[in-house]
């Protein structure tokens, strides 16, 4: 699939500047149109302090005061944006353009995760920064779980993105299978693919797995390297060492929504794998 339009949530965190440029790196690569997106809440919601403030005109003040600050650093936040594009090359524009990479900054008004969870139904592929300390969090869970769309999740800090070199982690689960078939196209059109799996995963099964994943690539015209390898105590530890170890440019991973949770690979939910990746995933 090509993709055209990307959405890229800003999430919490004062580092928005390095999340923003990573994101628009990787619209960048696939000569897409990046849609930034930024959410803030009513103060008056936020903050519904009649109930303590005696005085209509005190809580108006308040409020006034909290909406200009908000004002304010989304002005701040879209400067930074238009800079990032001007420093880029890449055309701010509301229009897509075929084959040429665009971006715009959009300001919704609600709560965060419920409206990255509406718009990122109409777009094309889905990009989210890693959550803090790699907790899940609203935000995060909409837009790489409820979406319904693939996603990119990419470090805190990215000054690249390219898909040269790809590591595969092969579960066998139906959300592995979903993740190999979204990403054919980028495996094809890759330099190098690198699969693993563990028995962990798929205990006596591995190596028949991994014959007939090798099997499927071939239908595809993919060459790919296949290994089994061993894994830790810690989940999402060995997947990290192994993308490492391999100069992998992008990791391809199943994702899991049970109890708003991912399943990273090889063995379960893997807040290690978020907090320390610098390597990002394609889900």
């Amino acid at each position: 699939m090509k993709y055209k339009k990307l959405l890229f949530p800003i999430g919490a965190g004062d580092d928005i500047e390095p999340r923003i440029y990573g994101a628009l790196k990787v619209a960048q690569w696939f000569k897409a149109h990046m849609e930034i997106l930024t959410c803030q809440l009513d103060p008056s919601v936020v903050y519904n302090m009649k109930m303590t403030l005696r005085g209509g005109v005190l809580f108006e003040e308040f409020l006034k005061s909290a909406k200009s600050e908000l004002a304010v650093e989304h002005e701040e936040n879209e400067k930074l944006f238009n800079k990032i594009c001007a420093d880029l090359g890449i055309k701010v524009s509301d229009e897509i353009i075929e084959d040429v990479c665009t971006a715009n900054f959009t300001i919704h008004s609600g709560k965060r995760s419920a409206i990255v969870e509406q718009e990122s139904k109409f777009c094309d592929l889905v990009v989210a920064a890693v959550p803090l300390d790699g907790k899940i969090t609203g935000t995060f869970e909409s837009a790489v779980l409820k979406s319904g769309k693939n996603a990119i999740v990419i470090p805190r800090k990215l000054r690249e993105f390219k898909a040269d070199n790809i590591l595969v982690s092969w579960t066998g689960t139906t959300q592995s299978s979903r993740a190999l078939t979204g990403a054919i196209d980028l495996l094809k059109s890759a330099k190098k693919v690198q699969c693993i799996t563990s028995k962990a995963s798929l205990g006596d099964n591995a190596e028949l797995n991994l014959k007939k994943l090798e099997e499927y690539f071939k239908i595809h015209g993919i060459s790919a390297s296949f290994e089994i390898i061993a894994t830790t105590m810690i989940p999402g530890e060995a997947l990290l060492k192994a993308a490492n170890d391999r100069n992998a440019d992008l990791i391809v991973a199943s994702r899991y929504g049970e109890n708003g949770l991912m399943e990273m690979v090889l063995g379960g939910t893997s807040r290690f794998f978020l907090e320390h990746t610098n390597i990002p995933v394609y889900l």
